[in-house]
């Protein structure tokens, strides 16, 4: 993934807060399989963290210019 534009960058951040507000909600609910939370938790961290690098990316590519 790379963001191209600001429209990219605005509906990046929108995903990213939605992957924020259900990696809380999934961390604080109750889990039929602890196992499975676990594994989830860790693959929206991972999705997070890419949305962030990619929005710090393009930040700094945009005032590089």
């Amino acid at each position: 993934m790379s963001i191209e534009n600001r429209r990219q960058l605005e509906n990046t951040r929108v995903k990213l807060q939605e992957l924020e507000q259900l990696y809380a909600k999934t961390r604080q609910g109750p889990a039929m399989s602890e196992h499975v939370r676990e594994l989830t938790l860790r693959s929206l961290k991972k999705r997070i963290n890419q949305f962030k690098e990619e929005i710090l990316r393009f930040e700094a590519c945009v005032r590089l210019h």
